[in-house]
């Protein structure tokens, strides 16, 4: 066949789509994850879901890029819709982190995680791999912080940091999702005008403002009053050093 014959085959798309009342979309993610470019539908698809939608990623891989993991996250974390995950025979290092950033899972006997601190290559001077190593360092840091805390406790995550791997089956995983669950519950949101991570705190009644605003004004009263006090007692002592 002549060069000028070949034809260039449509990737298969991930995504499928179907409609209950609200839109359920499934991410089918069997391979290794590459470059951000090759995710681009799927983060709009996120990025663009309603409420009453939900996002299912289903997923088996071994990992891979971690920056497009990072592009997971941030999507995930601010998609309005329902995140539920699949969590596969094998969810590994990358995946791992986009799986636990997700609000809901679905289990089976063939589940398994894995998490481990990422691994690179780079060509370059001795000083420039150091300064790669400790930038990439802090910055695994603070993302593991903020999507393995409640599942790993925190010496595990200094581990991880450090280098060492951890394994869950099914049974470790759903253990430690009902830990996650219960540390996310607790932590909230993190916004302060967030109606749902708020209703537990009471509104302050007329009274109990009135009641602050009478002790606040009580405080800065016997304040003014001590300065005075001290004020007058060093006036009277400077006199009484003039007449002696």
């Amino acid at each position: 066949m002549k060069h000028e014959e070949l034809i260039m085959l449509p990737q298969k798309s991930r995504i499928s789509s179907s409609n209950n009342g609200g839109m359920t979309h499934i991410i089918k993610i069997h391979e290794d994850i590459t470059e951000p470019v090759n995710f681009s539908d799927e983060f709009d698809l996120i990025d663009r879901a309603l409420e009453q939608d939900t996002i299912v990623l289903d997923l088996c891989t071994g990992g891979g890029h971690m920056d497009t993991a990072m592009l997971f996250v941030r999507s995930l974390n601010s998609c309005a819709a329902n995140t539920v995950c699949i969590i596969g025979p094998e969810v590994a290092s990358a995946g791992s982190v986009i799986a636990l950033s997700c609000k809901e899972w679905i289990l089976d006997d063939t589940s398994s995680l894995m998490i481990h601190t990422s691994s690179y290559g780079i060509m370059a001077k001795d000083t420039d791999i150091f300064e790669h190593a400790n930038f990439s360092r802090q910055q695994l840091k603070r993302l593991y912080e903020n999507v393995y805390s409640g599942f790993l406790s925190v010496d595990e995550l200094s581990d991880v940091i450090k280098g060492t791997p951890f394994y869950f089956d099914v049974e470790n995983i759903a253990e430690r999702l009902d830990s996650l669950q219960e540390y996310r519950e607790n932590q909230g949101c993190g916004k302060e005008d967030c109606t749902e991570c708020n209703s537990d705190k009471p509104e302050a009644s007329l009274e109990s403002i009135i009641q602050e605003a009478v002790q606040k004004g009580v405080q800065a009263a016997l304040s003014a009053e001590r300065i005075a006090v001290n004020k007058a007692a060093l006036a009277a002592e400077k006199a009484a050093k003039k007449l002696k």
